[in-house]
């Protein structure tokens, strides 16, 4: 079955030029304005737009292309457009790149520009449906679930649990790439909203003077470019959950709307007056402290106290570096999948120098290394890695101690140099993991045993883990 092509233009000569130049190879069907164009998507199946951004009523003002870029978007988003640009061509494709375009081309129309750029925004989509595909029947057959058999992964699937019935506010922290949509996600998924939408919004991705819009929708004439009302986040996820991801973004005029849905579960769109009632479950994250950003007037307190009513930290990799061979080896079928390699496993030495490495990007630099190592990978097993970008801890203890031996005097104590070392050791470690005794144990390599060992040595050298000190 040929694939098809929608081509909306008001010239007709534009069309008709298009079209023997796509003809060969795709079925084109054409539309002169906004209206037919709806017409055409409604009764056929298309799998790929062109869009001229000049369109009726006004064809000198690109603005009403981009408007109808924007509706293809949010009402046929797996349908991907190619957008037509006739002047100010690199300011246009960049807007409509961010409204959601896949690629563009200008006019005067060069042929081999056109179906140049139609064959690669084609194959573009296609690997993108294909990713998603088969990323589905990955889920399907291992489950969107929490990886990992640590007590660290363990203690939080149970929290999960305990905490995702109750209709209450969820702050969600950890450091980037830790995990904290999955663990929002999965809030969702053991939730009673389950079968309603989970709607992720990246607060730090979005411009201030568009989050507000996007949250709560607009009305016609609300700002410039407001042709018709548009429906924002909290109505869209009506009956669901909606996650703000870094909600330490928020602009302080949104705070303030936001902390009004939190205590009455009213808000109204931008530019109008009627009163709307918010059903939405609502988690938010950070890396940042909020804490810190309320002292310094840069975050609500009010608000603060409204998203922290239940508090889940998505751990760093570091903490649990015990499930590195489980996490590696799923990701590792998963994009083997994806770049259709038949790949056994991860040697011995390399999953090794997995284990020893610290992880700064946490749980998604282990699967970018994954995906790098399979993309490589000549043979049936993953034998090699891409270099890594933090330090490797067996390598760096190494370093260390060489260059601490080659300091000591010719004669020491001994019993006293070696209790000085440990003392400091234990310090440093409370100190980069927030003196908590069974992280700081972990980070250590104390395995089990993490949380009694450190409480036998700090109580040797006098140390209170509450505040990282000697006593």
């Amino acid at each position: 079955m040929r694939r098809v092509v929608l081509v909306v233009d008001d010239n007709e000569i534009n069309r008709l030029n298009i079209k023997l130049l796509l003809k060969d190879k795709y079925e084109v069907l054409e539309a002169g304005d906004v209206s037919e164009a709806e017409d055409v998507l409604a009764g056929n199946r298309v799998d790929l737009v062109v869009l001229d951004l000049a369109l009726p009523p006004e064809p000198d003002n690109p603005e009403i292309g981009m408007q109808y870029l924007q509706r293809l978007r949010d009402e046929t988003p797996d349908i991907p457009v190619v957008v037509v640009t006739g002047h100010d061509e690199r300011k246009l494709a960049a807007k409509a790149r961010k409204l959601g375009a896949l690629d563009f081309f200008g006019k005067p129309f060069q042929p081999d520009e056109v179906r140049d750029t139609i064959e690669q925004s084609m194959a573009a989509s296609w690997q993108q449906m294909r990713e998603q595909e088969l990323g589905r029947q990955l889920a399907e057959r291992m489950g969107s679930k929490l990886l990992g058999n640590s007590d660290t992964i363990q203690n939080l699937r149970s929290l999960i649990k305990q905490v995702a019935p109750t209709p209450s506010t969820i702050l969600v922290r950890g450091e980037t790439g830790s995990g904290k949509e999955l663990v929002a996600r999965l809030l969702h998924a053991h939730s009673e909203r389950r079968d309603s939408p989970f709607i992720p919004i990246n607060c730090a991705a979005i411009s201030a003077e568009h989050l507000e819009s996007e949250l709560f929708g607009h009305e016609k004439g609300a700002f410039s470019g407001a042709v018709k009302r548009t429906l924002g986040w909290f109505e869209r996820a009506s009956g669901g959950t909606l996650f703000l991801d870094e909600v330490a973004g928020l602009p302080a005029s949104v705070q303030g709307k936001l902390l009004r849905v939190l205590e009455s579960g009213e808000f109204s769109r931008l530019g109008g007056e009627a009163v709307l009632n918010s059903d939405v479950r609502l988690i938010c994250s950070s890396k940042q402290s909020l804490e810190k950003l309320v002292e310094k007037g840069e975050f609500r307190e009010d608000l603060y106290y409204r998203i922290h009513v239940v508090d889940i930290e998505a751990p760093p990799l570091r903490d649990h570096i015990e499930d590195v061979p489980e996490l590696a080896d799923y990701f590792l079928e998963r994009k083997a999948l994806l770049c259709n390699k038949q790949l056994e496993g991860i040697t011995e030495p390399v999953m090794r120098e997995l284990m020893h490495y610290s992880w700064p990007g946490n749980v998604r630099e282990l699967e970018n290394v994954i995906e790098r190592a399979v993309v490589l990978a000549s043979t049936g097993m993953i034998d090699s890695l891409p270099p890594l970008s933090g330090p490797r801890s067996e390598s760096d203890q190494k370093d260390l101690l060489e260059a601490w031996f080659k300091q000591l005097p010719d004669q020491v104590d001994g019993d006293a140099v070696l209790a000085e070392f440990e003392k400091k050791l234990m310090l440093t470690a409370l100190k980069r993991n927030g003196n908590i005794k069974a992280r700081a144990g972990r980070w250590l390599g104390f395995a089990d045993k993490a949380k009694d060992k450190m409480r036998y040595l700090c109580d040797k050298h006098g140390i209170d883990p509450q505040e990282g000190t000697e006593s």
